[in-house]
């Protein structure tokens, strides 16, 4: 039922974004999307009041996609031969001189075989994962996505702009194979903003931000029902408790149905100066805080775990026009603090049958921190009517997590760190009615940090802890290996009447790693995609 709604909701969507489109004024015939969306920084902050700031009157594209990946250079929880394919619209759109409206729908397909590991959707957003302790058990996972993004910015009077916007995603995930799980996601964020012009060189916002999101897990075998599926429940670096797949109340148990919840509120502040036309300097600093729990929050109902972290932001552009030419220098800086908790508890059978938990205590499992940062230039150079001749992008990124898993009295510590630096290079070619675009570019990372550190908190004390760690060795490598990457592309863009410019493009992706020890050591992506934008 969810599903139709949803599919109701993008015909819908769509087809009011493509009427409203016909009304708006047009653009240039070769207006490039990607660079309208990032010309001006407000079009992409959270606080969805800036989209008054776009210059045009409309610009909206519809695209397909297909991608084949092949590799054995990949994370523990990845495939070495998968492919996707799905389509999406993106839409700005100017209602008047008051009102400006986005939109932004997806749908993707995902298959890839020879998969293990986590059992969850992303085993980094929980506070911790659900590992498959066998690679024999590894199979073939089916992911399919649905995204619906909307926002609104409305001049409400004097300088003063409110702005709102909301997400909705789903995710069905699952493997077919024993241990079978049953994995589904809805994801919902809203935001409201408003930002004032105070100077005619300074703007001002403040946002709020509520996010949502509840992942239901479940787990079934229907072959050899004599055969034995255990799990990690990893606390984190692969360090936890072990669990057989039995009835019962655990966190694999056959025919649970077990909720992660998680919950996020925050506020971000804007900030954007503007001394002369041609130079811009935008800042853009949140802060949120999350909490959430595994299992199901009733006196009747078991709860595993507790989480509670905090997030801070920051996100500042520095802008030049200068002539044809747009340059960009964007620096991004996220830091993430994370704990978790065990909830120990007893069921209570009261005398007319009913069960109830009575909560005893909670032990510190988990204390995660991670922390990226980013540094990009990207040079828009010869542009003519907001279609640039060239792209020049140039980024440096840094990640590191820092971890302490807990199994009392053991702890485990680990440490990664990455680097990766990336140049790229796109020409656009106009000939009449035709355009050509070609792009290449190259990545290298490397990193390091320390696999694990073992200790006990009582010394002389055995070890209590599970372990599982192959995981271990093949994310750490994965992560920290140097590795050279080369990317390819070309598109293909004809005019047709009304101003309907439709597309096809090509693009592959090779990466080769060094040094490598416990996985493979290449990787490589060919994607195709058809399109058009009006």
């Amino acid at each position: 039922m969810l599903e139709r709604i949803y599919k109701i909701w993008l015909i819908l969507a769509g087809g009011a974004l493509c009427s409203a489109s016909l009304m708006a004024q047009p653009q240039s015939i070769w207006t490039d999307f990607g660079y309208i969306k990032n010309s001006d920084a407000w079009l992409t902050s959270e606080n969805a009041s800036g989209l008054n700031n776009l210059k045009i009157g409309k610009i909206s594209l519809a695209e397909a996609f297909f991608n084949k990946s092949d590799g054995e250079f990949i994370n523990f929880y990845q495939s070495s031969n998968s492919y996707a394919f799905g389509g999406q619209t993106e839409s700005f759109f100017r209602l008047n001189e008051k009102v400006v409206l986005y939109g932004k729908m997806n749908y993707a397909n995902f298959s890839g075989k020879n998969m293990g590991g986590s059992t969850l959707i992303d085993p980094y957003y929980n506070p911790f994962d659900i590992v498959e302790y066998a690679d024999s058990t590894a199979g073939t996972k089916k992911m399919e996505t649905y995204d619906l993004n909307g926002a609104l910015s409305v001049h409400l009077w004097h300088g003063i702009f409110l702005g709102l916007k909301a997400n909705y995603k789903t995710i069905s995930y699952f493997k077919i194979r024993d241990l079978r799980h049953i994995n589904d996601l809805m994801d919902m964020s809203v935001t409201a903003g408003i930002h004032y012009k105070f100077k005619k060189i300074v703007d001002g916002g403040i946002n709020y931000y509520y996010r949502k999101t509840t992942e239901n897990t479940r787990y079934e075998s229907i072959g050899n029902t004599d055969q034995q599926f255990n799990s990690l429940i990893s606390y984190g670096s692969f360090f936890g408790a072990q669990e057989n797949f039995v009835d019962g109340d655990t966190y694999t148990g056959s025919g649970d149905n077990n909720p992660f919840f998680n919950k996020f509120q925050g506020v971000s502040f804007q900030l954007d100066f503007l001394p002369e036309n041609s130079f811009r300097f935008f800042n853009e600093l949140g802060f949120k805080w999350r909490n959430g729990y595994f299992g199901k929050e009733s006196l009747t109902s078991k709860k595993f775990t507790r989480n509670e972290g905090d997030i801070f932001q920051y996100r500042g552009l520095i802008s030049r026009t200068y002539k044809d030419c747009f340059h960009q220098l964007e620096i991004k800086l996220e830091q993430e603090r994370l704990t978790n908790y065990t909830i120990t508890s007893k069921p209570e059978t009261s005398t007319d049958g009913n069960t109830t938990y009575v909560y005893i205590s909670e032990s510190k499992v988990l204390s995660r921190t991670v922390f990226n940062a980013s540094l990009v230039y990207t040079g828009s150079l010869q542009v003519n009517q907001n279609n640039p001749g060239w792209v020049v992008n140039v980024g440096a990124y840094f990640y590191q997590k820092d971890q302490t898993a807990i199994v009392y009295p053991d702890f485990r510590k680990q440490t990664i760190n990455q680097l990766m630096a990336d140049a790229s290079l796109k020409r656009n070619i106009v000939s009449q009615n035709n355009m050509y675009s070609f792009w290449l570019g190259g990545t290298y990372g490397s990193g390091g940090g320390t696999e694990k550190e073992d200790g006990s908190y009582s010394a002389g004390s055995s070890s209590s802890a599970d372990t599982l760690d192959r995981y271990l060795y093949r994310e750490y490598e994965y992560f920290t290996a140097s590795r050279i990457t080369g990317k390819a592309g070309f598109r293909y863009s004809r005019m047709m009447p009304k101003n309907l410019r439709i597309y096809g493009d090509i693009q592959y992706s090779y990466t080769k790693a060094f040094s490598i020890e416990y996985i493979g050591d290449t990787f490589g992506q060919l994607a195709v995609g058809i399109g058009c934008l009006f």
